[in-house]
């Protein structure tokens, strides 16, 4: 658990998930794919053996949104694979056209009803998780109730403070320590914006500015 005061934590990561194999084959033509050399430099993408084609493989935009009620945040059963049945903060893929806010805010609200402006939302978390090829963006707000109703991804929602989590059934029990500085932010009133780095065997957790109350 990182500590106001503390630079940084690491520790090792266990993923869930293997790396990601590389393209073979080019979406335009079919033909097999090579490493694109750029000025003699072998880049981190391919092009097409036969048409030519450039083949990016982007990273994918992950959004969640932090919403607390008093010291309570706001939790999804999953009811969708992967981890079906197990807990997690509200959040899903961007898809395309959307602001990251915009983004956070829809899957918030196809999660658990919770309907918020995406200009209210804050930016709280940003972080990569390279061996998904993953970017991770989290937002925070806080809401005067505690209504909430799960949509049709989800199995239940509810408000959970740090005591009544139900830490035994977390989808990505790798990412506790975020959610515990989540929950921690809560009881100091104090909200930095904070930076994860993932790579298979090290997470690295900080602070990047310091942020309000």
């Amino acid at each position: 658990m990182l500590l106001r005061g503390q630079s940084a934590i690491v520790f090792l990561f266990m993923p869930g998930a293997t790396a990601l194999p590389e393209h073979k084959y080019c979406p335009q033509c079919g033909e097999p794919l090579q490493r694109h050399l750029v000025a003699g430099e072998e880049r981190n993408h391919w092009c097409c053996t036969g048409c030519g084609q450039l083949d990016y493989d982007y990273p994918m935009v992950v959004v969640t949104c932090f919403v607390a009620n008093d010291d309570k945040l706001l939790w999804v059963q999953r009811g969708i694979e992967p981890q079906r049945e197990s807990w997690a903060i509200p959040g899903g893929f961007m898809e395309r056209g959307e602001t990251l806010a915009e983004a956070a805010a829809r899957e918030l609200h196809e999660e658990s009803g919770v309907l918020l402006p995406a200009d209210q939302l804050q930016l709280y978390m940003t972080g990569t998780i390279t061996f998904i090829n993953q970017v991770y963006i989290a937002f925070r707000a806080r809401v005067d109730t505690d209504y909430c109703l799960p949509g049709p991804e989800s199995l239940d929602c509810g408000f959970f403070s740090k005591a009544e989590c139900p830490w035994g059934e977390v989808a990505y029990p790798q990412v506790n320590d975020s959610i515990e500085q989540a929950y921690a932010d809560l009881e100091s009133g104090r909200f930095d914006v904070w930076q994860a780095e993932m790579t298979e065997g090290r997470y690295d957790f900080w602070s990047v500015s310091q942020g309000d109350k």
